[in-house]
């Protein structure tokens, strides 16, 4: 038979006892209340596979989005939806134009493309983001420029709409060619700016003489020629 404990244990036990109930309560509170986060956690990956599912992910809220760009394939994914976004936006604006019976003015495709310029913003954002944001914009551009530019296309309005366009494309251009630059040491194959340089200027004389274009991404062009010659100044330097 175990002997009585000595008054002073006894008085000891009894005064922590309320301290180790509490404790008892708090560990169990935690098991709850990580159990209910493993359920938000597991119905937050449910709503984002949903979001993915339906091509979803360029019209979510900020906040939203900001949890769902730390998966590390967040930037290809994205670029999934904006690239397929833009098409339905293309195809929706080719169907309207067809079913009218004057053209609609340029203005009106420019407005409708522009909103997918700050889903672009936050694709060149991520990490691996930057040379599909590249090629977005010059596509968002080819979309603009596969509406009109004949047969009356071309008023005073319609010129001043495609230029404003164009300025608003070549802002974005430039802040994703200074993130794909500092980000460039993890690309492969390395980007080869020499070339889209020259893919650039190409596009933009062609469209000079075609639709009267005047500036094709003229701040983007003097970002990476910039950048051309300074590598090239460096290699002549040598070590």
């Amino acid at each position: 038979m175990a002997s009585a404990p000595d008054p002073l244990t006894k008085a000891f036990n009894e005064a922590i006892k309320p301290y180790i109930d509490q404790i008892e309560t708090l560990k169990n509170e935690l098991e709850d209340a990580n159990l209910e986060l493993r359920q938000l956690e597991d119905e937050r990956a449910d709503m984002h596979a949903w979001i993915d599912k339906r091509g979803l992910r360029a019209d979510i809220p900020p906040s939203i989005a900001q949890a769902m760009n730390t998966d590390p394939t967040a930037a290809q994914t994205l670029n999934y939806h904006l690239d397929r976004k833009m098409t339905v936006l293309n195809h929706d604006l080719h169907r309207l134009q067809d079913s009218l019976s004057t053209h609609l003015p340029t203005s009106t495709f420019a407005t409708t493309l522009e909103t997918l310029i700050p889903s672009i913003e936050n694709l060149s954002s991520l990490p691996g983001g930057p040379p599909l944001a590249f090629e977005l914009i010059i596509k968002l551009g080819g979309n603009l420029n596969s509406h009109g530019g004949d047969e009356g296309w071309n008023n005073e309005a319609d010129v001043a709409s495609r230029a404003a366009f164009y300025g608003r494309l070549d802002d974005c251009m430039v802040d994703v060619i200074r993130q794909r630059l500092s980000q460039s040491r993890g690309e492969d194959p390395p980007w080869m700016i020499i070339r889209d340089i020259k893919r650039l200027e190409k596009t933009g004389s062609f469209l000079k003489s075609k639709i009267g274009l005047q500036a094709y991404f003229p701040r983007s062009l003097d970002v990476m020629q910039y950048e051309v010659k300074r590598g090239e100044s460096q290699l002549s330097r040598g070590p």
